[in-house]
């Protein structure tokens, strides 16, 4: 019978676990898997039946001596901040090794329910530091068990040791692939996301600042083009796949005829061109100095009939001598131009994803495609080419290096059988298949020859679908990007004259911080620790009014991605520390570190603020003279 205690605690916690334990009880009669036993060292073990045989969750001998044991190999812990027990057992394993690091998060995950039982009917889960259990998981249910931890990890946002009781190694195989899956997989998204915001969080912000003229001035193809020219149509998203290639006949034929607007991205533009198609528009939004690359056949060869829609947070250098027509979308990295232009009309903006053909999918569908067919959308390498013929870049080869060959991973293909790919790849993959699953509406087909396999789509010949699903002719306007820009310039204006009076507070409020912080180090200096925790408070106030400051949040934070995610975990450690003098000194060390970033920020940034603001006023003169 579960202890009073524990059906308190999980009457308050997890009523729903409770009622479900309460029923197995009623229904067992006696009849279990899992059986309690009684030891010569006088402590209860559990043993499970699996397969006609009981296993020992601890031993049978001396359970409290095995723990010892056990956890003498676990090493390195302290470089973790959260536990996952795989196996509650009897609970010996976690009250030893949490009386070890007293402060440690944990989590329980214990699939059988019958071993919860017996637990919470003969263990008392106040013995566990309780404060510091995190979740009590038990799904053995894949999806679900994948949801409920990445649920964990975005709560917790710190790594995670999982340790697992040794016969759940061989009884629970498949949940602990699960698990160990599902933690790979996040911890290959931290690495990305931390990757990515350390080479583009300064990057985006300057590109934003940059790219504002260009934007304040261009239709936004979500916000000013009639999205009835498109609504019900196909499109076709051309990339630089290797199977390219075999398509450009068919994509001739496609042209020539007006069967579906063809919107290129990325490198794709330069073997169109080499083949004499122009594209109803080229995609471009990689925010990278060297995206101008890309660009460059059709500045060199004076290009104009192609409409470049650019996201936001482009690289600045790919629009700089554009030929053709430009439209601009809002990308959600982009957080100058919300602050800037009248919002209250609702923008729709496209979110960052690994690739401009998974930006370009969100796009075509937030215009009204019906239809989306992807052409060159490999995925993967062919014949160890990366690229379609007709593309050569001096910083990275079409043809793959001996590492990356050896490095290459077998996905599914498109025709049920292998192809090699990369990490980046599947990543891309992920995505666009998340995007497909959420446009039920959308037919979306994948004729990429020798690709790998994109859930959600239909794999046809780029022959077949002209022949059964682009039957109409003609059904592409020449002119559909040819539109105003309907921004309120003048709100623009009144925002920029607002954000002087943000920057000369920001001025005083970082001043006013450092000012609290070194009254802090100060006391901690003295050893004058009476009344710190006042003083404390007031820094807080200070460094609270910095953080609110509508420039700081929209020019300098956005730039301190990497370097507030790391504040961030320092303050959870800071909050928990009871020593005053040492909490003191990791105020001041990691507080005063931020603010130094943030001084350093705001003098880089300031004359790329004023140069906008000079280029908006003369831009708003110069349409009012004509």
């Amino acid at each position: 019978m579960i202890l009073i205690e524990n059906r308190k605690y999980l009457n308050k916690h997890n009523r729903f676990l409770l009622d479900t334990l309460s029923k197995l009880e009623q229904n067992l009669e006696g009849s279990s898997n899992v059986q309690i036993e009684h030891t010569k060292s006088n402590v209860k073990t559990l043993k499970l039946n699996y397969n006609g045989k009981f296993l020992y969750l601890h031993s049978k001998y001396n359970p409290k001596a095995e723990v010892e044991k056990l956890l003498s190999r676990v090493k390195d812990l302290s470089a973790y901040k959260h536990v996952l027990f795989v196996g509650i057992g009897m609970g010996y394993h976690i009250e030893k090794l949490l009386s070890q690091y007293p402060e440690m998060k944990f989590s329980i995950y214990e699939p059988n329910k019958e071993i919860l039982l017996h637990y919470f009917s003969n263990r008392e889960i106040n013995e566990l530091p309780i404060k510091n259990l995190e979740k009590l998981l038990t799904s053995g249910e894949e999806n679900q068990l994948q949801h409920e931890l990445n649920l964990l990890d975005e709560h917790l946002k710190m790594s995670t040791y999982v340790y697992t009781l040794p016969v759940y190694e061989k009884v629970y195989s498949k949940e602990l692939e699960i698990i160990s899956t599902c933690f790979t997989n996040i911890l290959k998204e931290k690495k990305s996301e931390i990757s990515t915001n350390k080479a583009f969080q300064k990057r985006w912000t300057i590109n934003a600042i940059k790219n504002f003229p260009c934007v304040s001035k261009t239709p936004n193809i979500l916000h000013h083009i009639d999205k009835n020219i498109f609504i019900g149509k196909p499109a076709i998203i051309v990339a630089a796949g290797p199977s390219l290639d075999d398509e450009i006949e068919n994509l001739k034929y496609i042209k020539k005829y007006g069967l579906a607007y063809i919107f290129s991205v990325g490198s794709a533009i330069n073997t169109l061109i080499n083949h004499g198609i122009h594209p109803d528009a080229a995609c471009t939004y990689d925010p990278s100095e060297k995206n101008q690359v890309v660009m460059k056949s059709v500045k060199d060869l004076n290009i104009s009939n192609i409409p470049l829609v650019f996201g936001s947070t482009v690289g600045y250098e790919t629009l700089e001598g554009y030929p053709g027509p430009l439209l601009h979308m809002m990308t959600n990295q982009d957080t100058i131009s919300p602050k800037l232009i009248d919002t209250s009309q609702d923008i729709d903006i496209v979110l960052d994803a690994p690739s401009i053909a998974v930006v370009t999918y969100q796009l075509l569908m937030s215009l009204g495609f019906s239809t989306i067919i992807l052409v060159g959308q490999n995925l993967s390498y062919k014949e160890n080419k990366r690229y379609s013929t007709g593309i050569q870049y001096n910083h990275i080869s079409s043809d793959l290096t001996d590492q990356e060959v050896k490095e290459s991973i077998s996905v599914r293909g498109v025709d049920g059988n292998f192809v090699q790919t990369n990490e980046t790849f599947v990543r891309m993959q992920k995505q666009l298949e998340l995007y497909i699953k959420n446009a039920p509406n959308v037919l979306t087909i994948n004729t990429s020859k020798g690709g790998a396999h994109i859930e959600g789509t239909v794999f046809m010949s780029l022959t077949e679908v002209i022949l059964k699903n682009l039957r109409r002719s003609n059904i592409v306007t020449s002119s559909w990007y040819e539109t105003k820009n309907e921004y309120d310039h003048s709100y623009i204006v009144n925002q920029l004259d607002s954000m002087e009076r943000h920057i000369t507070r920001l001025n005083k409020q970082i001043n006013n911080s450092i000012k609290e912080l070194k009254v802090i180090d100060f006391c901690v200096n003295k050893n004058q620790l009476q009344g710190l925790e006042s003083k404390f408070v007031k820094f807080d106030k200070e460094f609270n009014k910095l953080k609110n400051n509508q420039f700081y949040q929209s020019f300098i934070e956005p730039m301190l991605r990497v370097q507030n995610k790391r504040l961030a975990n320092d303050s959870k450690f800071i909050r928990f520390e009871s020593k005053l003098d040492k909490k003191g000194m990791l105020v001041i060390q990691s507080f005063g570190m931020f603010l130094k970033d943030c001084m350093e920020h705001l003098e880089f940034i300031l004359p790329l603020y004023y140069e906008l603001k000079k280029n908006v006023h003369y831009q708003i003169k110069s349409k009012q003279k004509i």
